[in-house]
């Protein structure tokens, strides 16, 4: 089927809105995209309910219908004819000015749909008193039969045979007013261009929404003479866009002799129909009207909503479908409605308005019970209490629908708030313990730097004795020169003297000892004190390198400690402002 719920992901805020409301578990896949939770419509799961759309603030979902096509077709001089919803008069105040305009455009005629809903009626009608019909399941509603040939494939038996109100119009402007143009539908439903795409009756799906913001969008001034629609009035087929409308209709021919039973709206119906498919038939009413949307069709999923630039009230909607139901049964005190089903009787085939179904299944992903307990323990849900925690925060009514969600692998872990509660809770207190852990590091790394300070300090301590040291040796050096020169000299005047020089030369000769014996002493004790100078400088090197490194260390812990209480103080804070 054609998509019609978009979605535009970088607005979506992982708020599970629409997981909330929507009554298909798998028509929402939630991911994880660049470290965010975001929520995807699945098309091939949606059945169109617009629920979504309803709830959504943050523009991500939106959907597309036949409104731009419609238009450039219309330019390009395509033969177009359009039906009009009766709820278009409960959404556009100028319908009559509005055609008038679409007439401009090249519209070639201009249908009422409740025409074809008092040709539904009629058909109904005369189906039941054929008395061969099960209990039967009223289709005026595409997201309803998009549910029952999807996902509920056992109801399809039940589905009314009898086309919708709008492809009876069709059917009627086709066959019986043999219209061969092609026909546009003003319609207040996005799931109906499931439901004409399907029977190939109707060529565009054109949303009063659609409409309007086209409207806007191109400044359209409507002309003051306003025109109505092309085919005689009809009955009370105009009271169709009611919750009940087709309930109403019948009831007004049969009484109450016949049970109709009716439910409308997303958080209902749906599960109505669950019920619906486990009843015997003797429990089941002859007709179920059922509706998608809570207030009928004149608030459907492609009309003007609340809040909207041109929506009308409750109360506006009222007053104008009491209106048009007075007119109904005040012509010919109500024989009117009688001499339109004559006339149908003589006039239309009933044949030519009935439906065949084709169930399109939708593939649903297997669960079993061992999967969802691994989905539970993902969860860390492993008690009864943390099992039924239900905050609805995932949007899911309970964590056991979230755990199966988890276990079809359409929802994400992070999703769950009392796990994602949790898991902050275990990394706050992790961040605590880490930060005592610091504290330690800190102490420890502070003593290793006082330490080296220490080291460096008596390093160079030792650089000043080893250079006093080194001036030292260069005294010794002196003296022993100086010694040897002595030597020198004695032994020079020794032997001036003669024999008398003798002794003085014994003299000389020890000095000249002294003076080799010091100067070896010297040349040892300085090639010592390279070698010691070479260890002292790499020592000195070495130091400096282990002090610039613990100096470091201890800055880099110091910052790291400094930041994680910043953390744990704003935590903290933010837990205290939640209380």
């Amino acid at each position: 089927m054609r998509k019609l719920i978009t979605n535009s992901l970088e607005n979506c805020v992982g708020c599970n809105r629409c997981v909330r409301v929507c009554p298909i578990t798998e028509a929402n896949v939630s991911s994880i995209f660049d470290g965010n939770i975001k929520v995807e419509a699945d098309n091939s799961k949606c059945v169109v309910c617009g629920a979504c759309l309803l709830v959504c603030h943050h523009g991500s979902r939106a959907y597309e219908d036949d409104t731009e096509r419609f238009f450039e077709d219309l330019a390009n001089g395509v033969p177009i004819s359009l039906f009009a919803a009766p709820a278009v008069q409960t959404n556009f105040q100028e319908w009559q000015r509005m055609f008038t305009w679409l007439r401009s455009l090249g519209a070639v005629k201009i249908y009422d749909v409740s025409l074809g809903a008092d040709i539904c009626t009629w058909a109904h009608i005369r189906t039941i008193e054929k008395g061969k019909t099960v209990p039967l399941i009223s289709q005026p509603c595409p997201s309803i039969v998009n549910y029952i040939l999807m996902h509920k494939n056992e109801l399809a038996k039940h589905l009314s045979p009898i086309h919708s109100p709008m492809l009876c119009t069709a059917i009627y402007m086709k066959k019986y007013d043999n219209l061969n143009t092609k026909i546009a539908a003003l319609s207040p439903c996005i799931a109906k261009a499931h439901e004409f795409d399907e029977t190939q009756l109707v060529d565009y799906n054109v949303t009063f929404k659609g409409l309007a913001k086209y409207m806007h969008e191109c400044g359209i001034a409507l002309p003051a003479h306003p025109s109505g629609f092309d085919n005689f009035q009809a009955g009370l087929g105009v009271l169709y866009p009611l919750p009940g409308g087709l309930r109403e209709n019948i009831e007004h021919y049969f009484g109450k002799k016949l049970r109709i039973d009716k439910s409308e709206g997303t958080q209902m119906v749906y599960k109505a129909l669950d019920e619906y498919a486990v009843n015997s038939t003797q429990q089941l009413p002859a007709l179920f009207d059922v509706l998608n949307c809570m207030e009928g069709c004149n608030v459907g999923t492609g009309c003007i909503h609340h809040g909207e630039a041109g929506a009308v009230n409750m109360f506006d909607i009222g007053f104008t479908m009491h209106k048009a139901r007075t007119e109904a049964l005040g012509k010919n005190q109500g024989q009117y409605l009688e001499d339109i089903f004559s006339e149908f009787d003589k006039s239309l085939h009933l044949q030519d308005f009935v439906r065949t179904y084709t169930t399109l299944p939708a593939r649903n992903i297997p669960v079993s019970p061992s999967s969802i307990d691994n989905a539970f323990a993902i969860l860390d849900k492993f008690d009864d209490d943390s099992k039924k925690f239900d905050c609805g925060a995932c949007g899911c009514d309970t964590c056991y629908e979230m755990a199966v969600r988890l276990a079809k692998n359409i929802d994400v872990p992070q999703n769950c708030l009392k796990k994602a509660h949790e898991d902050a809770k275990r990394d706050h207190d992790a961040a605590v313990d880490n930060m005592a852990r610091f504290d330690t590091v800190l102490k420890d790394t502070t003593t290793v730097k006082d330490v080296t300070s220490t080291i460096v300090s008596d390093v160079h301590e030792i650089n000043k004795v080893i250079e006093s040291y080194n001036k030292l040796i260069a005294d010794i050096e002196e003296i022993a020169m100086s010694i040897n020169i002595i030597s020198l000299n004695a032994s020079v005047e020794a032997s001036r003297a003669g024999q008398n020089g003798r002794a003085f030369a014994v003299v000389a000769e020890e000095i000249r000892k002294l003076s080799k014996s010091s100067d070896e002493s010297a040349k040892r004790t300085k090639a010592a004190s390279t070698k010691a100078d070479t260890a002292i400088n790499n020592i000195n090197a070495s130091v400096e390198k282990i002090s610039s490194s613990v100096k470091a260390s201890y800055e880099n812990v110091l910052a790291i400690s400094e930041s994680t209480k910043n953390i744990l103080d704003a935590s903290q804070g933010e837990e205290t402002a939640g209380a």
